[in-house]
């Protein structure tokens, strides 16, 4: 099996894993095992629990800015929005566990890593703010007003993401996103 694909097989399996047990329920040994592969093997790709759940958490925020980015580069504030949350949705969907991480705790992690971890959720965040601003255009909004919209928006679409994960076929990606869509543009609207 190629480096790439074995890293990638592992990092998958400790996605799930923490995903399922949190950072403490985490052994090297099931991560081994999931992954298909040694223990002393899995020590050839990374140096211990630290790191693993360092390399795990890099790769969902990276992930998550490429999407948000692309979204930016959108014509119009509400295309860009739509991108996001379908993308977001789609994510969600491909890698369920890791989109349990996305907002994952670093207190567990040294801090020379959560620092890392923690300016690579920033990032990502920032560009949600700014999607969202573009639609939102209120003067004078403040930091925590713009900040509970991107954890109000972020959890409908984690929220619908989960709930179509559980169908059998898995929905398009476009179709969970357009209630959430909805609701955050214009709110709940009662039946006539």
């Amino acid at each position: 099996m190629r480096r790439d694909r074995r890293r990638e097989r592992i990092l998958d399996a400790a996605a799930t894993l923490l995903a399922e047990r949190g950072w403490w329920g985490l052994s090297m040994r099931d991560v081994a095992a999931r992954a298909g592969t040694s223990g002393p093997n899995l020590y050839r790709y990374v140096q211990g629990k630290e790191e693993l759940t360092y390399l795990v958490q890099q790769r969902v925020l990276e992930r998550a800015i490429r999407s948000a980015e692309a979204a930016f580069a959108g014509r119009g504030p509400k295309e860009r929005l739509r991108s996001l949350v379908t993308d977001h949705i789609r994510r969600a969907l491909a890698f369920p566990a890791e989109a349990r991480l996305l907002q994952a705790s670093t207190d567990d992690l040294p801090t020379h890593l959560s620092g890392r971890i923690d300016a690579l959720r920033e990032q990502y965040l920032e560009l949600v703010r700014g999607i969202i601003a573009g639609v939102v255009r209120e003067k004078g909004t403040k930091r925590a007003t713009a900040d509970r919209r991107v954890q109000l928006l972020l959890g409908m679409a984690d929220r619908v993401a989960l709930d179509g994960a559980r169908q059998d076929p898995l929905p398009r990606p476009d179709r969970l996103a357009k209630p959430v869509l909805d609701m955050f543009h214009g709110g709940v609207k009662p039946k006539r």
